[in-house]
Formats: structure tokens, C-alpha cells, sequence
């Protein structure tokens, strides 16, 4: 593992006994083992306090499973977990009252209207008042679309739906899994300064993504989930500093050279120029010093933790 989580946050007057804002999410120990014995989150402990909270992690590394256990739908099997200071096994009323959830695959009704849609999840949560339907949808710019059906929504019009419906309550907390995924650049944008948005003023957004754009434009704070285990806690900073020095950039003169380069030292990317092949390479254990390091990325940093640490 990189780093443990480390808290820098002062006390005030929107924040916990403990200094945390009143929208913090606290991850102690848990561990979530399914009926058929697979083990999907391994003694995982951090905490998003406010802002964007960047959630990393190839599929099947228990981000989905985490982010459940956080909205309520999956009781952990040990650990706890704090949502707005509420226990998510002892107290899911006063969290769910406090969260918006949208999940990857969030079902929609095709033959309601954008403010049918809406407005119905809103009666779900409890909230009546049209009025406040109406202002998240000018919140995520659909206030344009109310009559437009579902099933006739673009990808992009269709998230922006699921972000509004989520937001519906003006909940303290907002978890989002995948909200870009598959959209187009100016599409992912919009939904980006969205959820910049909303996490003024201390409120919590958990994303969960792999588009590394996106935890660079929004996220101060990320963690790395690998096989169920936290691998990385910390800034975005910290997270590139990792690497830092050690990536390397070398021309091979056949391709065949890859595999046994491949062999040797973990391969972040690969680059055609003038009809050669460079390979982005880790120099974790100084075995090319004949080369100098170039600058490293967060994706560098993000590869690395994915799969370029043999003993991870």
C-alpha cells in the first residue's frame, strides 16, 4: 500500500466533534464477504470529508460493494460505516433522508417525462413540493427537456436525469457511480461542473470512476480499492508523486522486444512514432538508468497501482 489516510480538516462550526464536516463519510475496518464466500472489500478504512472524493479501482475491486454498503442496500460483515454521523446499520432512516445515490445502471420509466421522472423519485424520498423538482432540474440545465419522455433522452440528457433525481432533498451526501462513463467530452464537462457544484459549502460528493480526466478536474482526495483492499488513501498529488522519477520512455527497435521488456519491468503504455514503437515503462527498481525519468501523470500513477506492483 502507498499511503494511509491522513485528516488535516480544522474544526468549525459545520464540522463533527472529531473535525470533520457534517457531510462525512468515516470507512472503519470493513469488510463485506458475500453468501458464497467471495470476498469483495477486506479491512478497508478512510474518510471523505467534503469535496469530490475520487474512488478508483479496476471492476470487481469493490468499489460497487463499498458504495452500496454506504447508501445502505448492503449491510457490512464487519467494521462500520458513518454517514453524516449516523451508523449506515443502526440509523439507514436518518442516512437515507441525508444521500443521493446514483447508481451505473439506474432504472428508468421510458414513457414518463423528464418532470414525471423526477418528480416520481422525488415522492419516494418524501418530497412533495414541485417547486423543488423543478429547481434541480434547472440545476443539471434540464429545465428545458420537463416534457421531453425518457426514451427519448440522448446518454448524456439521460445522466443528467439520474444527477438530478439524486439531488432531489438537497441531501449532504452524493454517491455516483460511472456519471460519465460513455458520454461525449462535452457532455462529461457539464456533469462535471455539477458536481463541482453541489460540493460547495462542505457537502460530500463519493465518485466512483476510471476516467482519470474526471478524478483530475474534480477530486483532491482519492482512493485506490485493489482486489478489495484500500491500496492508496490521499491527495491526487501524493498519488503521482508515487511515480515520480520513475517513469521511463524507451524505443524499441522490434516489436518483438516488448514482450521480453514486458517481462522485465511493468509497461504503462505503448506509442507509435515515425514507425517506431516507445514504450511508457516503470522503472520501479532503477533496471534502466541508462534513461532519464520524464514527468509523470496521475494515469501513470493510477496504471501502476492497477497492476505495475508485483508484491501489491
Amino acid at each position: 500500500m502507498f499511503n494511509e489516510p491522513s485528516n488535516a480538516l480544522k474544526k468549525g462550526s459545520n464540522n463533527d466533534s472529531d473535525g470533520n464536516p457534517k457531510s462525512a463519510i468515516v470507512i472503519s475496518r470493513l469488510s463485506k464477504i458475500y453468501k458464497n464466500k467471495v470476498t469483495a472489500l477486506d479491512d478497508v478504512s478512510f474518510t471523505a470529508a467534503g469535496g469530490v472524493f475520487g474512488l478508483l479501482g479496476h471492476n470487481g475491486a469493490g468499489k460497487t460493494t463499498l458504495m452500496k454498503a454506504i447508501v445502505t442496500i448492503l449491510p457490512p460483515t464487519a467494521g462500520t460505516i458513518s454517514v453524516c454521523g449516523f451508523d449506515t446499520v443502526k440509523q439507514g432512516d436518518r442516512i437515507r433522508s441525508q444521500i443521493g445515490y446514483l447508481p451505473q445502471e439506474l432504472t428508468m420509466y421510458p414513457s414518463l417525462s423528464v418532470l414525471e421522472f423526477v418528480g416520481y423519485m422525488a415522492e419516494i424520498k418524501g418530497v412533495y413540493d414541485k417547486r423543488r423538482v423543478q429547481a434541480v432540474l434547472e440545476q443539471v440545465g434540464m429545465a428545458e427537456f420537463t416534457g421531453r419522455k425518457i426514451g427519448q433522452l440522448s446518454g448524456g440528457m439521460k445522466r443528467r436525469a439520474g444527477i438530478a433525481q439524486a439531488l432531489v432533498g438537497e441531501p449532504q451526501v452524493l454517491v455516483v457511480d460511472e456519471p460519465t462513463a460513455g458520454l461525449d467530452p462535452e457532455e462529461r464537462v457539464r456533469l462535471r461542473s455539477v458536481l463541482s457544484r453541489y460540493a460547495r459549502d462542505g457537502k460530500t460528493v463519493i465518485l466512483s470512476t476510471h476516467i482519470i480526466e474526471d478524478i483530475q478536474q474534480l477530486c483532491k482526495e482519492v482512493a485506490v480499492l485493489r482486489k478489495g483492499r484500500l491500496f492508496f488513501c490521499g491527495t491526487t498529488d501524493d498519488l503521482r508523486k508515487q511515480v515520480e522519477g520513475k517513469i521511463k520512455i524507451i524505443r524499441l527497435d522490434q516489436e518483438e522486444q516488448l514482450s521480453a521488456l514486458q517481462s522485465q519491468t511493468a509497461v504503462i503504455g505503448t506509442t507509435y512514432e515515425n514507425g517506431h514503437l516507445s514504450a511508457r515503462i516503470m522503472d520501479e527498481n532503477e533496471a534502466f538508468s541508462q534513461y532519464p525519468p520524464v514527468t509523470a501523470t496521475l494515469e501513470d500513477a493510477y496504471v501502476y497501482c492497477m497492476g505495475g506492483k508485483a508484491d501489491a
